[in-house]
């Protein structure tokens, strides 16, 4: 398992054709709250970056309370269908985290989202909830395979659908980063996960980051540091955190990531 809140975590070889760099940073926020994890066992390899919500007690321990709980359910229970464990764990920590008190006894209102992948033998399963993100990287070419989960999405849908004019849709667009769905909102509903494993090609990249990373640096600019940096992923994975801190148009969120580089 990686440490949690660490700047930078060393190579790790879990087969023959997988490994696996990542990177962390505070950035200009007082506290971490951003968790992460990656394990190996025989039934393949799990990644996962949490974001959590609700200040420095709230938000670090649902991300942290995410992470823990996804990791042992992993290593101890015997998984038939991972996608369906996936989605089973995402309402688990769902109602975990709504249950998260302060030292009085009163509810934190904390929350966090999911990014989580799973591998096995060249093939990829994924879940997400909220806004962080996972990227599939192919051919020198980035492609986001989740949806932010946010206000922005709906009104999106309503405008698209004609169920609110353009007036209507701009007057709202200041809340249009508001979550609509993670964990810690109670019977968690609206998920990202794929219907068939995706088969990774020799070469593939796959990033999970939190929104501390997307927020700062285009899509553009992630894949060309991860080009620049092709022979050193743990490089490539602390560029984009020194990249992200360094571009940010104001006060730089916290910022995670994972690279799994299919070799």
């Amino acid at each position: 398992m990686c440490p949690e809140n660490e700047s930078s975590i060393p190579t790790r070889r879990f087969d023959p054709e997988m490994k696996y760099y990542a990177s962390s940073i505070v950035g200009t926020r007082k506290y971490q709250q951003d968790s992460y994890a990656c394990i190996e066992t025989p039934e393949g390899i799990l990644a996962v970056v949490c974001d959590g919500m609700g200040g420095l007690e709230g938000g670090e321990r649902a991300s942290a309370l995410a992470v823990r709980t996804l990791v042992e359910d992993y290593i101890s229970g015997s998984i038939a269908d991972i996608r369906k464990f996936l989605r089973n764990e995402a309402i688990r920590i769902d109602s975990m985290v709504t249950k998260l008190c302060d030292g009085s006894g009163r509810p934190l209102g904390a929350g966090t989202t999911l990014a989580a992948v799973w591998i096995d033998n060249g093939c990829m399963d994924w879940i997400s909830v909220g806004d962080s993100k996972i990227y599939v990287i192919r051919n020198n070419t980035i492609q986001c395979i989740v949806r932010e989960h946010n206000y922005r999405m709906m009104l999106n849908d309503m405008y698209m659908k004609g169920e609110i004019t353009l007036e209507q849709y701009r007057g709202e667009e200041h809340k249009a980063e508001a979550l609509i769905s993670f964990l810690g909102i109670g019977n968690v509903s609206l998920m990202d996960e794929n219907e068939a494993p995706l088969q990774l090609m020799q070469g593939d990249m796959i990033l999970l980051c939190s929104d501390g990373l997307y927020k700062s640096l285009s899509e553009q600019m992630i894949l060309a540091i991860i080009s620049d940096n092709y022979f050193d992923m743990q490089r490539a994975a602390d560029e984009l955190t020194d990249a992200a801190l360094r571009y940010a148009a104001k006060g730089q969120d916290n910022t995670t990531v994972i690279i799994l580089n299919y070799v």
